[in-house]
């Protein structure tokens, strides 16, 4: 992984072929499962390259912590193992010694001369800024990630080794003409078809189930009606929620945040302001005079030169004028008033207010329970870590759950869930700290402490424990009577809709029109225009769209209906095959790339083949971390 991110934007085509057939070739071709003449620390070999438990195991733990970082939460090894993500590590490594045994044979290399230009050429290894390649730079980048000049040379030139072998085969496949145009015609052809859709309804009224069919259907299907595993988790759940319960907010310190941020709970008082900067206080002063003596505000502004444009500020609020002095003047008029000399930021004003719009709020107390809950989660915000030390304190002190929740007063909840997080009753739950909670207490036995889960986004911290199991068992029937009794409905449901679909379609192949095949049963006779492969269309799924596809043109056949049970009897009644080739760049480009990987994927094969590809199980499965089969 850190020398992926070294060399980025290095690569070209070759390494997205690469990581294709790194996972191909092993699908089609599979590994033999044998050990004899292996080292004792390989965890497999190809002819007499050998890869090492260590070095295959640290490159597995490093594609763990990636897929974790990309995924934003640990993958557990038992997680990982369901990915297939060992196998396919290993896969890789395979791949890569096949290509070095192979390059090793043709007697292939790379000169320190080609390595040392690339990665003087790197714009990765230049400094920020910098035009050139900088040493300094270049081994600074090496030591963050842990790496020596010498090994990533060496690393570099295997990969560039494997390089020449892989273009030397895959580049420059060129794509037949005729594989062109039968893509073409493959993506491009449309069908229309008149269909009849067959719900339940059109099946008929089924007669209710008698208790032998319910008992013969449990007695066939027992499995399906088992009672899951299920564990009582006891939860300390540490978040800002259950913390701000015990925290008291005071009426005065409400009411000090209400009129702090009043702004929120409703509109602000707004006023229709004009103003006049004069340059000198006596100007002001002498204009101030003018005005108690019977002239207007717009008389002096007129007397200035000024037009509305560069006295009036607007209707605004007071938080919108930015000099304090002047809003302070403004909010303070009478409507229709003209202030005295204000000594603001650009000089001596007069402001005069033209329009009073009255605010409106929402009054304290209609608000005061939301600014409450408000202060009491900041607060628990605040003191969330050092609570979280307590807690922690209290565990190593040797409490138990439910002793440190008391001591510290805080809550215990008890969970009853199986794996997928429902409860004996079928519904889900909301367990806090969800999946990861309910996979560890699953992977824990009663007793055992386990980690700590973390909430992300800093929403808090997560203890819990499994309290008891109840082991999975066969319900009886009198237990699982109403499921029983829903399936079994499900079931003969579909069973009749199949038949009705069936009998429908017999007659239309026997030579009755589908539209009078249709209206004899009732059901009315629609038709699908412009139907393509791989497209869901009205009550076409996609898959129902592929039954249209095989069948002839004229022909019938039945699909899936969307939403099951439902059925499609169809008939196709137009084929229509692109006549034009479109713009083939693209799909020729496609189909350059599967045409290479599949010449990859036969060329490794082919050389694992020859070499022999060993693969000791044992210690493979001890490098992750699994218990050897016997």
């Amino acid at each position: 992984m850190v020398l992926q991110t070294l060399r980025k934007g290095a690569s070209g085509w070759i390494a997205k072929i690469f990581l294709v057939v790194l996972t191909l070739s092993f699908v089609v071709w599979g590994i033999a499962d044998v050990f004899r003449g292996m080292g004792a620390s390989s965890v497999a070999s190809v002819g007499g390259t050998e890869i090492s438990a260590q070095v295959f195991r640290q490159q597995y733990l490093d594609q763990l912590q990636r897929i974790s970082r990309q995924a934003g939460r640990a993958i557990t090894p038992e997680q990982a193992r369901a990915f297939g993500l060992d196998r396919q590590v290993l896969n890789q490594m395979i791949a890569d010694a096949t290509l070095d045994a192979e390059a090793t044979r043709l007697s292939l290399a790379v000169s320190d001369a080609q390595i040392a230009r690339e990665i003087a050429e790197n714009p990765n290894f230049r400094a920020p800024g910098a035009k050139a390649f900088d040493p300094g730079y270049f081994q600074q980048i090496l030591r963050s990630n842990g790496l020596t000049e010498q090994r990533f040379v060496a690393s570099e030139k295997q990969r560039q080794v494997r390089d020449q072998l892989l273009q030397a085969l895959g580049a420059g496949v060129s794509v037949p003409q005729v594989l062109l145009e039968a893509v073409n015609r493959f993506e491009g052809e449309t069908r229309t078809a008149s269909y009849i859709r067959v719900t339940p309804a059109a099946a008929g009224t089924l007669p209710a189930p008698t208790e032998e069919a319910l008992r013969a259907y449990f007695d066939a299907h027992k499995l399906a009606f088992r009672a899951p595993e299920y564990r009582k988790i006891s939860v300390l759940a540490l978040t800002p929620a259950t913390l701000s319960a015990g925290i008291t907010v005071t009426d005065a310190d409400a009411k000090a945040d209400y009129d702090r941020t009043i702004a929120r709970f409703g509109k602000p008082e707004t006023r229709e302001v004009q103003q006049i900067v004069f340059t000198s206080a006596a100007d002001a002063a002498a204009a101030e005079e003018k005005i108690k003596a019977g002239a207007t505000f717009a008389d002096i502004a007129t007397a200035r030169g000024l037009t509305p444009k560069d006295t009036d500020l607007g209707l605004v609020a007071k938080s919108a004028i930015l000099d304090p002095k002047i809003a302070e003047a403004a909010f303070s008029l009478a409507d229709g008033a003209v202030s005295g000399p204000v000594e603001g930021r650009f000089g001596t004003a007069l402001v005069h207010v033209t329009k009073i719009v009255p605010g409106a709020y929402q009054p304290f107390e209609l608000v005061k329970p939301q600014i409450v809950s408000e202060l009491q989660l900041d607060k628990a915000k605040r003191i969330i870590l050092d609570m979280h030390d307590k807690v922690e304190d209290e565990r190593a002190s040797g409490a138990t759950l439910q002793e440190a929740a008391q001591k510290l007063g805080l809550k215990v909840q008890s969970f009853d869930v199986d794996r997928s997080g429902h409860d004996t009753a079928g519904a889900s739950v909301d367990v806090p700290g969800g999946a990861d909670v309910i996979s560890g207490a699953f992977a824990a036995q009663p007793g055992v402490e386990t980690d700590t889960v973390q909430l992300p986004q800093g929403g808090g911290f997560v203890w819990y424990e499994t309290a008891a199991i109840t082991p999975a068992r066969d319900r009886t029937f009198e237990e699982a009577k109403d499921a029983v009794t829903a399936r079994y409905t499900e079931a003969e449901t579909e069973k009749a809709v199949e038949a009705k679909a069936k009998e429908l379609m017999d007659k239309a192949k026997a030579g009755t029109p589908l539209a009078q095949v249709s209206a004899e049963a009732d059901i009315p006779l629609q038709i699908a225009e412009g139907l393509h492969r791989g497209r869901a269309e009205g009550p076409f799924s996609a898959e129902s769209v592929t039954s249209v596809f095989d069948v002839k043109e004229g022909g019938f056949g039945i699909a899936l209906g969307a939403p099951e049970p439902d059925r499609i009897v169809f008939q196709v009644t137009k084929v229509e095959v692109p006549q034009q080739m479109p713009d083939t760049s693209r799909v020729s480009q496609e189909l350059s790339r599967q045409l290479e990987n599949d010449v990859l994927v036969q060329y490794l094969a082919a050389i694992q083949k020859e070499l022999g590809v060993k693969i000791n199980e044992r210690l493979f499965a001890q490098a992750v971390g699994t218990n050897p089969a016997n």
